[in-house]
């Protein structure tokens, strides 16, 4: 088991200094994902000037709902496996002693975890810029749901 978990220390170690190499990208690909935090906007405009179902407030915690789970629901993974089998990469990895799958799944874990900070960030300017988001929305049932 100790060799197990130094295996996948070591795994996460390195993919994780590989993803921080490049922070400005990563930077990037958190902003990239952050539509959801522009159409929050436009529908919060649009819910205080006109009628809706839903206020202006349940619309702010729609989007930033979506926006989380989009910075983390993301997987590149069957592209990189793709781009490695296209470039003859993978061959290097099946002759290692270790699947193949726990490099992807230890990118793609590192990757989570460095794109924290920068997700937190937003998060954070959200919420000190619209500050009356205090309270939790009312947990009713949804009209689809109901047969």
């Amino acid at each position: 088991m100790k060799r197990i978990l130094r295996i996948a220390q070591a795994l996460f170690t390195v993919y994780y200094a590989y993803m921080v190499e490049y922070r400005a990208e990563l930077l990037l690909w958190v902003l990239s994902g952050s539509l959801p935090i522009i159409l929050m906007g436009i529908w919060m405009q649009a819910a205080q000037s006109g009628q809706f179902a839903l206020s202006s407030l349940e619309f702010t915690r729609y989007f930033l709902a979506a926006f989380v789970v989009r910075q983390f629901t993301v997987v590149w993974v069957i592209w990189e496996f793709e781009r490695e089998i296209v470039e003859g990469k993978l061959s290097f990895r099946l002759l290692q002693p270790l699947d193949p799958v726990w490099h992807y799944f230890a990118s793609h874990f590192a990757e989570r975890f460095a794109r924290l900070p920068f997700a937190f960030l937003l998060i954070a300017l959200f919420f000190c810029s619209t500050p009356n988001l205090s309270g939790y929305p009312a947990l009713e049932p949804c009209c689809c749901l109901c047969f």
